[in-house]
Order: structure tokens, then C-alpha cells, then sequence
């Protein structure tokens, strides 16, 4: 018996062409910052690029290998680290203060945020930044 090809016969999801619009457009989001509002949704995020949710979430998990809110969380961590590095005082700002003007809605879901992406609590990691990075 011989076994047929499965790839072949998977229809694509959304054409090469429209994930390359969708890529670009999510690019242009990332640069404008978008992801810096604490109502950052995907919804929210679709209706910017200008598509239907389904069809971002496809391109982020395939493209950025993450889920939406992941893929946010992980904007917002570098975003802080690139201000971090570029405003030495910022290191001696408050948590709850960072948290904010990285775009997390609350101290919590920067922290978890923090750890889950850097191994480290919001203190211990603008230690770190601070002894080894900046």
C-alpha cells in the first residue's frame, strides 16, 4: 500500500501573499507601539492591522512563535529593557511606575510577566539589568 503525501492535500490557511501583508503590517504595529496600551487585545490589535483575529493569531504563533499575549509581554519586556539601558535613572524608578509605562495593566502581570520570560523577580531583574547588561 502506498501512503499518500498529507501535506499535499493540507490546504493553506491564508496565502503567502496575505501573511506577508499581515507580517508587514504587524511590523509597522510593533514599531508605532501599540503594545504599549495596557488594553491591548488582540481584537484591538486585529482592528489596527486591519484583519480579523484569527488570522493575526495565526501569523503571530507562526511568525513569532508565541501566542498573542505572550507576544505582548515579550514587546513590553525589551521595550523596558531598551529604556532600562538608554535611562540610567529609570533603574531607580518604582516597579508599579515601570510597569505601567511598559503597558502592563497591573504589578502583577508585570511580575509574572518578568519571571516567566527572564527567570527573575521585577527587583532581582533591574539588579541584574543593572550589574550586568546596562
Amino acid at each position: 500500500m502506498i501512503a499518500k503525501n498529507e501535506s499535499s492535500n493540507t490546504k493553506a490557511y491564508m496565502s503567502h501573499e496575505t501573511e506577508g501583508k499581515l507580517l508587514n503590517a504587524l511590523n509597522e504595529w510593533e514599531q508605532e507601539r501599540y503594545f504599549l496600551n495596557p488594553a491591548c487585545s488582540i481584537t484591538s490589535a486585529a482592528r489596527e492591522i486591519g484583519c480579523n483575529s484569527k488570522y493575526l493569531s495565526y501569523v503571530v504563533n507562526k511568525n513569532k512563535g508565541s501566542d498573542f499575549p505572550n507576544y505582548v509581554n515579550i514587546l513590553r519586556i525589551c521595550f523596558l529593557e531598551d529604556y532600562l539601558r538608554k535611562t540610567e535613572q529609570a533603574r531607580s524608578f518604582k516597579l508599579a511606575y515601570l510597569a505601567a509605562y511598559c503597558g502592563f495593566s497591573s504589578y502583577g502581570k508585570f511580575a509574572k510577566s518578568i519571571k516567566d520570560h527572564r527567570g527573575l523577580n521585577p527587583t532581582q531583574f533591574i539588579v541584574y539589568f543593572d550589574q550586568n547588561i546596562a
